[in-house]
């Protein structure tokens, strides 16, 4: 999908296969544990909310 790189192309891991998210590493990880994809992107997005928060520094921008 490319979802991490801002192509916007969804299916597309941009010829850096298991470098890249896409649609479908989000659904195998999705049926694996019993999810939607809807529920699996929230969830990754709660996970890393709350990652944030317990590990500050691994956030910090690099200087």
């Amino acid at each position: 999908m490319c979802l991490n790189c801002g192509c916007m192309a969804a299916h597309d891991d941009m010829g850096k296969p298991r470098v890249n998210i896409t649609y479908e590493d989000v659904k195998r990880a999705a049926d694996a544990n019993a999810m939607t994809v809807e529920a699996t992107l929230a969830m990754i997005a709660k996970t890393a909310d709350k990652d944030r928060r317990d590990h500050p520094a691994e956030y910090a921008a690099k200087k």
